[in-house]
């Protein structure tokens, strides 16, 4: 494991950026590890690459070795790569890789991937660190508040509204009276889900069925239940469960013939008939690395750094789900959606979308993207006074 060091004045002179964090036999080693290869965890991890050139921890001819997500020892870096195929045993296997070659930062995508890197480090006496991208305590993975986590993990969550998920499912069928919500009841987030999907329902006079799950084999029997109940959709909270089972969700959803709703935009790559929320990916990856380099230069305690929320909202369409499912989207999901999906491939981009694939490979020089760096990780800074005061509002509301 690396330590903290201070650099010399020449070193710093002749390497800018690099600051105070190094192995004490060289170069710092981070592993990214995902739990399959989707487009917009593509763009995540180039948006990181882009800012770690930016810092000068690689070269640009580095930065497209590792965008092929080669393992490469690199002038200034090392970074290992790990894709677990969507295959939940590799997960564990992936990640015990990564901590046996004595990483010093893991990078995780997925609910999977990540709860399984949070648990196994938090087990360690010296907690390997972990950062990531997740929507806000998804799955109940390390944190209550934004300041309330372990202190080796932090991360960008991205933004997540219930009632706009609601309402791109309005869209799609305005007549709707009864809609179905599997949800784990062993986490909060899953109970916090379902609670605002009920909130969203109430004021519109919609029925919502609720079927508790504690384990992916409860998956079936809950979305049997919402059938026998008569409902026109399921709509999905973000939870430990629906996070890692959504594939087995989408599966019998197609078996029963009903739309799968998620309020996540990048859901669609999963599965979901429909993706109803935020998905930043380029600007998420942008922000990963600021956390990132902010750490290995010893700038900021990943202890007193709170969760950085990004992202717009935005809907997708899987037309493949929605076929085997026999759903016909609504002109005005489609005339809305930023991504579509058909034939396994992406046919439709939002301009917005193309945009942010387009910044892959724009480096912003160093002085000019310091200041900003510098002003977005103050904002996340957690004082004792802040952390004091979530864990007291946390306590006095049960949690």
């Amino acid at each position: 494991m690396f330590r903290k060091c201070l650099l010399t004045v020449l070193v710093l002179a002749l390497l800018p950026g690099l600051g105070a964090l190094a192995q004490g036999d060289g170069n710092p080693t981070i592993a990214i590890l995902r739990f399959g290869s989707l487009p917009n965890v593509d763009i995540t991890e180039g948006a990181i690459l882009d800012v770690l050139e930016s810092y000068g921890f690689i070269s640009t001819e580095e930065n497209r070795i590792f965008e092929a997500r080669r393992d490469y020892e690199g002038e200034h870096i090392t970074i290992y790569w790990g894709d677990a195929g969507f295959d939940f045993p590799t997960v564990n296997l992936m990640l015990e890789d990564a901590l046996d070659k004595e990483v010093d930062v893991l990078i995780t995508s997925g609910a999977t991937v990540t709860q399984t890197a949070v648990h196994l480090t938090s087990e360690m006496d010296m907690p390997t660190p972990v950062i990531f991208v997740s929507t806000p305590y998804e799955g109940g993975i390390a944190a209550e508040a934004a300041c309330v986590k372990p202190d080796h993990v932090a991360w960008v969550s991205a933004t997540l509204s219930y009632d706009y998920a609601f309402s791109v499912l309005l869209m799609q069928d305005p007549d709707i009276e009864r809609v179905g919500v599997i949800h784990s009841i062993s986490d909060a987030s899953g109970r916090y889900g379902a609670e605002q999907i009920m909130k969203s329902a109430e004021s519109l006079g919609i029925k919502i069925h609720t079927a508790g799950v504690v384990s992916l084999s409860d998956l079936r029997p809950a979305a049997n239940s919402l059938v026998d109940a008569g409902v026109g959709a399921i709509l999905l909270p973000l939870d430990s469960i629906t996070s890692s089972g959504l594939p087995v969700i989408t599966e019998i959803a197609s078996q029963i013939g009903l739309p799968v709703f998620y309020p996540s935009f990048s859901a669609i790559y999963y599965g979901a008939t429909i993706g109803a929320g935020s998905s930043p990916m380029y600007a998420n990856g942008v922000n990963l690395g600021r956390i990132l380099t902010a750490y290995l230069n010893g700038d900021v305690e990943l202890a007193r750094v709170g969760i950085g929320t990004t992202g717009e909202l935005l809907v997708g369409v899987n037309l493949d789900s929605a076929e085997a499912q026999g759903i016909d989207i609504n002109e005005a999901v489609m005339a809305e959606a930023a991504a579509v999906i058909e034939s396994g491939g992406t046919t439709k981009l939002h301009p917005e979308v193309l945009a942010a694939i387009a910044r892959r490979g724009r480096i912003i020089p160093l002085e000019q993207r310091q200041a900003d760096d510098q002003a977005w990780l103050a904002s996340l800074h957690c004082t004792d006074e802040m952390i004091a005061e979530q864990q007291a509002a946390l306590d006095a509301a049960g949690e």
